[in-house]
């Protein structure tokens, strides 16, 4: 069942992943050869103008392939044939669309499961908030001295002062009388945490803004993830590789449906993170070199730009095959 749902998953946010492309690509006039659902062997196949549409054998997402994309050719409605923008627009779509599968997703979890309010529910079993004389029914209202009005600022305030290695003076309001306790948070992926689930308040039309703040706030934090992986604060051993992920998954389905629809949101707003980023056979790497054509006049040599994006998935591959090892000894 946990493989089932990972598939699922996958599918979801690699296949909108590439209708963003597919739908763009229609808009602009760039030809479509074939959209799959799926890859592998081909189970059902239709041709519909100018488009194969095909189901295929392993749903592992799927992908859309364009005329002249990564080849040359002399159709004038190829990809390579296009102009700047239209290529730009069309590679850009399946980020985005992963963006908006993500808000969706968050909008949908804090619907149903409501928005978090600081107020202290529950704890985990390793909690330095219990440990400090935190109870059940506190409502934070302030971190070293800082307001907390909402779950969003406080979050902020424990990654603000969590990450100087001192103990946090967490005020609460407890029957009606205000205390403060000294809490050490620990440190997981880079990110401090004081041990605390919050109580959460149902409310649709708040959820509609609350998702977009999720979806910013999660954004912005897998740039500080990045900072500290290439500046060496966070071991390269915190990666997950796709057998991480299924774990994960299948973790989140065993406390419920909507962590897996929230799971769902952050995997797709992953997928589109890293594929604005200017690596080398991925979308941001093709949105660059759209830019610095625009910047020096001339695209840059398709012999040129065939090697690095070579190189590129090489490198790739090496390390979702060397996070997936360590997966795997995790797991073990």
């Amino acid at each position: 069942m946990t493989i089932i749902i990972a598939l699922l998953v996958f599918l979801v946010v690699i296949l909108f992943h590439e209708f963003g492309h597919f739908a763009a690509a229609k808009r602009v006039g760039i030809r479509v050869l074939e959209f799959s659902v799926g890859m592998g062997p081909a189970l059902l196949q239709k041709q519909k103008g100018e488009t194969m549409y095909s189901l295929r054998a392993f749903p592992l997402g799927g992908y859309c392939a364009m005329e002249g994309e990564d080849e040359e050719s002399d159709d004038e409605a190829s990809f390579m044939h296009a102009k700047p923008w239209q290529r730009f627009v069309t590679i850009l779509a399946g980020p985005m669309m992963n963006f908006i599968i993500a808000y969706l997703c968050f909008m949908l979890f804090l619907g149903f499961q409501g928005i978090p309010v600081p107020v202290v529910e529950s704890f985990p079993q390793s909690s330095p908030a219990r440990e400090a004389g935190l109870l059940a029914g506190d409502r934070i209202t302030a971190i070293n001295g800082e307001t907390v009005q909402g779950s969003e600022q406080l979050q902020a305030l424990v990654q603000k002062y969590g990450q100087k290695n001192k103990p946090l003076q967490v005020t609460v309001l407890r029957d009606n009388t205000s205390q403060t306790f000294g809490v050490r948070p620990n440190h997981e992926q880079g990110k401090a945490l004081i041990g605390i689930s919050m109580a959460r308040k149902t409310d649709f039309l708040a959820a509609v803004g609350a998702a977009w703040s999720m979806l910013w706030d999660t954004f912005f934090s897998l740039f500080g993830i990045l900072q500290k992986l290439i500046t060496g604060t966070l071991s390269i051993n915190a990666l997950s590789g796709p057998i991480g992920v299924v774990s994960m998954i299948g973790k989140a389905a065993q406390q419920g449906w909507m962590n897996v629809l929230f799971f769902t949101g952050y995997i797709s707003l992953n997928l589109g993170f890293f594929n604005i980023l200017p690596i080398p056979a991925l979308d941001g790497f093709t949105l660059w070199l759209v830019v610095l054509e625009k910047l020096r006049g001339k695209p840059l040599s398709q012999k040129v730009e065939s090697r690095i994006k070579i190189a590129g998935f090489a490198l790739l591959m090496g390390l979702i095959l060397f996070v997936s090892f360590k997966d795997v000894l995790r797991l073990i």
